[in-house]
């Protein structure tokens, strides 16, 4: 039987809640063995390959937890698209949200058109079917793009003046507000 290398990081900043003062972490096989300071960690696993963190930052099994605060808010207020099972039944959902409020703009959530048939996003054409002239602002599931109705986008001075941006289909927010410009 092969014995699987450990690797020993050292000389670190290592995030956990557990051990708050550890600056060493072992890990074997892509899984965290062992947090704790360096001269243990280094009695305890002699053998292993050392790398020197030179006091550099470990978050071991860290997820990417963050939040798109205005999606959470959205989720109490506006049209919650996650249980939409077709293009058909998603369009149906905003038709009837819009009905109930009427002359509000609609705020919604969760589409996902990877699990239904058509495989395929309303399209702003749909979208103004439903609504005419009303915005709308429907954030993708993973929040990273949205649909738009022309009611809305015809209020974006800023997405008017971008050549090259589509006029129907989902919004992706790289292309609507581009790379990020340092101060």
């Amino acid at each position: 039987m092969t014995k699987v290398p450990t690797t020993l990081l050292v000389n670190g900043r290592v995030h956990s809640p557990t051990h708050p003062d550890a600056t060493a972490m072992a890990v074997r096989d892509g899984v965290v063995v062992w947090l704790g300071s360096d001269d243990v960690g280094r009695g305890q696993f002699a053998g292993a390959d050392v790398v020197d963190l030179d006091g550099g930052f470990v978050a071991p099994g860290f997820v990417d937890s963050h939040i798109h605060l205005t999606a959470t808010g959205l989720t109490l207020t506006g049209l919650d698209l996650r249980a939409s099972t077709t293009r058909r039944h998603c369009l149906q959902l905003i038709a009837d949200f819009a009905a109930a409020h009427p002359g509000q703009p609609v705020w919604g959530h969760g589409w996902d058109e990877s699990s239904w048939p058509e495989n395929a996003a309303p399209t702003t054409a749909d979208l103004d079917a439903v609504l005419g002239d009303r915005p709308a602002y429907l954030a993708r599931v993973d929040v990273h793009s949205a649909l738009a109705s022309t009611g809305l986008r015809e209020r974006v001075p800023y997405y008017r003046r971008r050549p090259g941006l589509p006029n129907s289909g989902p919004w992706s927010a790289t292309r609507i507000i581009g790379p990020r410009r340092r101060a």
